[in-house]
């Protein structure tokens, strides 16, 4: 008949390699239906049918490092720097556990907790040009994240905290009681959380994400992979999780937050069209997870002291030019002076009912879905990079207010 037999298709689904230096090997690809928990459903079809979503459990980070050979090597040195700056200092009780999804056939066990193998056939081809055309180098590394969106789902965590590769933790005992807290008090109420990238409504920044297993976040999971899968495997998934999470929050359920800037802080491009300057979001307290920018690893350090020479002051750091070194403004009087605007940028984002906005994620201003028609082109909120005009495959936002 030409169909295969279940027993070929498990073994075709799951590979037979030995745990890389120590660390268990995870074979989340198995066709076999899980032993469910019910998500706030009886009905197993009601959400993604996730392998061994049952034993999701406690709370950890997530990292990735997949790819061909030189997009390889590069992201799993730098998710193993990054995994490195998660255990220094750290005791038995600030200890938190760390996953890796990579493609290389060992990884560091003294940084990783897990190790998880993805499948061959899940290795999609990356673009050098994710983004459009427009001012791209073609000669760089080609990047795609659809397998990351595949094992963020696959996660053995019931809490995940999902970071790019090119991070750096200046506190790892802030950030262990930050996760701690995080699953304890079940992401203080929300679904998933991102990092902001916008001056206003949130919309996501995806190198930081928290995403707490519900039968809302499997919704949302399989949603966004099925909208990446038709706008491109290897285009922006920021643009695809935004329209996911407004599609899950119109048809209800979805709790959106937003992680406080301690713990997610980031510069961005205050100036349409414009790289530089760029600034972060203000903060009060100790940065504790910083977005040190692809090659700027080596320099991680450097970036923790000049995050934190201030802290308990408000401040914003920024950068003027290409080459400029980092530098604090203390105020909005400052801000406004360096960058020549009459408001600070990135500066007035309130939260909605939240206590401690630096300590917890919180309530950031979202956009109404009722009233979001989203289409293949159109505006983004400011702040955020447009793709190359006309180039459907790469634009994806809301195009009209009803």
């Amino acid at each position: 008949t030409g169909r295969r037999t279940r027993a070929s298709i498990q073994m075709l689904l799951e590979h037979s390699a030995a745990p890389a230096h120590g660390a268990p090997l995870l074979r989340p690809d198995s066709d076999a239906l899980p032993v469910t928990k019910p998500l706030g459903s009886a009905s197993v079809s009601a959400t993604w049918s996730v392998t061994d979503e049952a034993r999701k459990s406690g709370a950890g980070i997530l990292l990735f490092a997949y790819g061909g050979e030189a997009t390889l090597h590069h992201f799993l040195a730098e998710a193993t720097a990054a995994a490195r700056s998660f255990r220094a200092l750290e005791s038995a009780h600030s200890r938190v556990r760390i996953a890796v999804v990579s493609n290389n056939a060992t990884i560091d066990r003294n940084a990783f907790d897990l190790h998880i193998q993805p499948r061959p056939d899940l290795l999609f081809a990356g673009d050098p040009c994710p983004y459009g055309r427009e001012g791209c180098n073609p000669n760089q590394r080609p990047r795609q994240w659809a397998t990351r969106l595949y094992y963020l789902a696959h996660s053995p965590f019931e809490l995940t905290w999902a970071l790019d590769s090119n991070i750096v933790c200046c506190d790892p005992r802030a950030a262990a009681r930050f996760l701690r807290t995080a699953e304890q008090s079940r992401l203080w109420g929300f679904d998933i959380a991102t990092a902001n990238q916008a001056q206003g409504e949130l919309y996501p920044h995806n190198w930081n994400l928290m995403v707490r297993w519900s039968r809302a976040t499997s919704n949302l999971m399989r949603d966004w992979l099925l909208l990446q899968f038709r706008r491109g495997l290897a285009s922006d998934d920021q643009g695809t999780l935004f329209a996911a999470m407004q599609r899950q929050r119109a048809s209800g359920g979805l709790r959106v937050g937003q992680v406080p800037t301690p713990f997610a802080a980031a510069f961005y491009s205050p100036k349409q069209g414009s790289f530089f300057p760029r600034i972060t979001r203000p903060l009060t307290a100790r940065a504790v997870v910083l977005y040190v920018g692809s090659g700027n690893g080596p320099a991680s350090e450097q970036w923790c002291r000049a995050f934190n020479t201030d802290a308990g002051t408000r401040r914003q750091l920024w950068i003027a030019s290409k080459g400029a070194a980092l530098a604090a403004l203390r105020g909005a009087r400052e801000c406004k002076e360096a960058l020549q605007e009459s408001k600070c940028p990135f500066a007035g984002v309130r939260s909605i009912g939240a206590a401690r906005p630096e300590e917890s994620v919180f309530q950031p201003p979202l956009r109404d879905p009722q009233k979001l028609a989203i289409g293949w082109a159109g505006t983004v909120p400011r702040g955020v990079r447009v793709c190359e005009p006309g180039r459907l495959a790469c634009l994806w936002a809301p195009s009209s207010l009803s």
